[in-house]
């Protein structure tokens, strides 16, 4: 009887678990949601676009040529959006990637207001429009910053921006596109383009396929964060030959810095549930201190993901100090 007794009670105990759990899943993902709707700012990013496209200044330019589109259709979806700066100086350029998970862009969130910041800093600002979703493929995203990057260098005059020293500015997936931007393997060297002067990743899904590895006491959070995970392994390498398990643990940024890597800058929040900072951020940072890797590393208390610029919030000034560390590092 007691025995009987002990297994209804850790079951109702369990059930408890899993309902309470349940909800503080819900209360965390609706949390995370209120605060991007002012963190983020999009108002201010829809402004600032609004205004280019009526003094005729936004350019939204294709990164491939009809020949190569030709050959692969799915490269007619890759964009670059050109927000110049608004002294009219030449800058240095700055690349962003939205994030997304690989399955779709946070342009109106990640991308648009924080290429307005950079206006108003005085940068010209370069959104890279990359493949998701049913459009990606085995490191087409990394194809497509490699190929923004070889336009803006061709035209770097007529953008009246400097390519020397460089930065790109990546968000969750966007960061993992960045950090592996940075690297011979997946990277610059890899397509045969200058390597970045700074990485600026803003709470980077870096540790992609370490899921487990993450102590998830809220199990909706973990399956959540095993689904987000396996989801960018499908978008990035669907399901056929490329889906091997060498191909997956490519996506894990700290496996591949070096003594080389570039400076960089990265921020997250200390209450992220979908890119925990520390099987992410403060993977990544080991790997950095290890190699020697000069970097800049900003934890915010009980910050969510996607928060972008983190207006009205304690992030609020992460760009500026992260410009700062790309300019204190010439």
């Amino acid at each position: 009887m007691a025995s009987v007794f002990t297994l209804k009670f850790i079951w109702h105990l369990f059930r408890a678990y899993l309902f309470l759990a349940f909800l503080h899943a819900i209360f965390c993902i609706l949390r995370m949601y209120r605060i991007q709707h002012y963190a983020c700012d999009k108002a201010y990013g829809k402004q600032r676009r609004a205004e280019l496209m009526e003094n005729g200044q936004l350019k939204v330019l294709p990164l491939y040529s009809f020949e190569e589109i030709a050959e692969h259709k799915k490269r007619g979806v890759a964009r670059l959006h050109v927000f110049p700066s608004k002294t009219g100086e030449k800058s240095k350029a700055v690349f962003i990637c939205p994030g997304g998970g690989y399955d779709h862009l946070c342009t109106k969130t990640e991308g648009y207001p924080v290429a307005a910041k950079l206006n108003d800093l005085g940068y010209t600002a370069f959104i890279v429009e990359y493949r998701t979703g049913l459009n990606c493929g085995p490191y087409f995203p990394m194809e497509d910053l490699a190929k923004a990057i070889s336009l803006v260098t061709e035209h770097q005059e007529e953008f009246n921006v400097t390519m020397e020293n460089y930065a790109i500015i990546g968000f969750s997936a966007g960061g993992n596109l960045a950090g592996l931007f940075g690297t011979k393997e997946y990277g610059y060297k890899k397509y045969g383009v200058k390597k970045p002067g700074c990485l600026i990743l803003g709470y980077p899904w870096t540790n992609v396929n370490h899921w487990l590895q993450h102590p998830y006491w809220n199990i909706w959070i973990g399956l959540l964060g095993m689904w987000l995970s396996e989801r960018g392994n499908i978008c990035m390498f669907k399901f056929g030959p490329h889906f091997l398990r060498k191909n997956r643990e490519s996506l894990c940024v700290q496996n591949f810095v070096t003594k080389k890597y570039p400076p960089t800058y990265m921020y997250a929040g200390g209450n992220d549930v979908l890119v925990l900072s520390h099987s992410h951020t403060d993977v990544l940072e080991a790997a950095l201190k290890e190699k020697n890797v000069p970097y800049k590393y900003e934890k915010f208390f009980a910050l969510p993901h996607g928060i972008g610029l983190g207006s009205r919030t304690s992030a609020e000034g992460w760009l500026e100090n992260a410009l700062n560390f790309w300019n204190n590092k010439d």
